[in-house]
């Protein structure tokens, strides 16, 4: 004996769903708004893995010891006052504009 799959969900016009989603208060439509995008969300990134969450990141990706030697690097300008303080910046700007 075969057995069929019945359908469990009838299918309506868009206007019916219209005429339930009026009647709602702000509160139940906020409710159904939220699953609406939940339902069509793609991927989140608590199901990917971290190299495909970076498969398609524009920019190099430094390794720990590279980021390192550039910290270091901007420690010893600091040290040797090889840099541009935030107040020398604003002066130069303003002197520009005016």
């Amino acid at each position: 004996m075969a057995t069929t799959i019945t359908r469990r969900h009838s299918s309506h016009p868009m206007s019916y769903y219209w005429g339930v989603v009026k009647d709602l208060n702000d509160s139940q439509k906020l409710e159904l708004v939220t699953m609406l995008i939940d339902s069509v969300k793609p991927k989140v990134a608590d199901d990917m893995t971290m190299e495909e969450m970076l498969e398609d990141y524009p920019y190099k990706r430094y390794t720990k010891a590279e980021l390192n030697a550039m910290l270091d690097e901007a420690e010893a300008d600091i040290a040797a006052g090889r840099v541009t303080d935030h107040e020398e910046l604003m002066r130069e700007w303003e002197e520009e504009l005016v």
